[in-house]
């Protein structure tokens, strides 16, 4: 069925397909290599600046997937009833010999540089508006939890009791954004690159190429923050990879105060414990609702650990930062 629909679509003759978690791998007789992906987010005019990101990428020796058109000139298909994307492997694909915080660096100075390029891209939206927004409606729903007529469910209890805390958690990460500016009288989101969005250290060692798809405007600090939080929950309090991955990065493109500061808030806002609740209100499946019921329980009952790895975060590794850096009381 797949075999003949790509060559329907798109002239290729399958010769070997294997099927992924997200999606086919697939071999054509003449040797090329592709990966068909279910479209979910993507709208078929976002494809020409993906292409031209991938085109630009690769041409700066980093591996990265290029969208192929369909025989109809389309980005996006229909296969087994459902959007694709198929997009052609890079032939210098493999797996790089820097540090995951040298080969950050580096992506985001090319970023930079391509951005650069451009004066129509739109603006970055400050973190502390999106987190605002996301906090005013988890909090609406609470209230409205907190007055209807049935039970409420195991979820809506927990929910319900620890809203308030991650509230109050996410005031002081938006009002440290807002401090920090005030602070240097800078804009904090002048500074933009194609940040991942969701950048972890497991999905990137594990990858042949970059997907274009993946890639957002937004400030460099949102993957530093995001690989750091994903580690954290594996170290166990170990800062060794988080000390040689933050000065690894470092070397190759110089962590200013504003990087510091949105680093930290950005640790602060407790987006783990948000996603959770916003998933398990918006997914009617079952079995992902349990999963939202366990991890939010292990969340909460480790807040008192996470709070230590943040207070030790703060004093390990920002080390002379630390003394220009606005004091969050409770983490002092």
């Amino acid at each position: 069925m797949i075999e003949r629909e790509l060559f329907h679509q798109y002239g290729i003759v399958v010769e070997q397909q294997i099927q992924r978690n997200e999606g086919y791998e697939i071999r054509t007789a003449d040797m090329s290599e592709y990966v068909l992906r279910r479209t979910i987010m993507e709208q078929e005019g976002d494809f020409p600046w993906f292409v031209m990101v991938a085109q630009y990428y690769n041409q700066q020796n980093e591996p990265t997937m290029m969208p192929i058109q369909s025989r109809r000139g389309k980005y996006i298909e229909t296969i087994n009833n459902e959007a694709h994307t198929l997009y052609q492997k890079p032939h210098n694909r493999g797996y790089s010999r820097l540090s995951d915080g040298q080969r950050l660096a580096l992506l985001h100075r090319k970023g930079g540089n391509l951005l650069a390029a451009y004066s129509d891209l739109p603006e970055i939206q400050p973190w502390q508006t999106r987190w605002q927004f996301r906090m005013d409606q988890l909090e609406a729903f609470r209230e409205e939890l907190k007055n209807q007529q049935q039970s409420l469910r195991e979820f809506d209890e927990w929910f319900i009791e620890t809203f308030p805390y991650y509230s109050g958690v996410s005031e002081n990460a938006i009002q440290y954004i807002v401090d920090s500016g005030m602070d240097t009288g800078e804009n904090p989101f002048q500074v933009r690159t194609l940040a991942f969005n969701r950048y972890t250290s497991t999905s990137q060692r594990t990858s042949e190429a970059l997907f274009p798809n993946e890639f957002i405007l937004d400030h460099p600090a949102r993957d530093l923050a995001e690989w750091i939080r994903n580690e954290l929950i594996h170290s166990n309090g170990d800062f060794t990879n988080i000390r040689t991955f933050l000065w690894d990065y470092h070397e190759r493109r110089t962590l200013n105060q504003m990087d510091w500061n949105l680093l930290y808030a950005r640790l602060l806002f407790p987006l783990p414990y948000v996603e959770a609740v916003e998933h398990y209100y918006s997914d009617g499946n079952l079995k992902e609702k349990e999963r939202s019921l366990a991890y939010m329980k292990e969340f909460v009952r480790n807040e008192g650990e996470r709070e230590g790895l943040y207070r030790m975060l703060f004093k390990e590794l920002v080390g002379e930062r630390g003394s220009q850096m606005r004091k969050i009381e409770w983490l002092s």
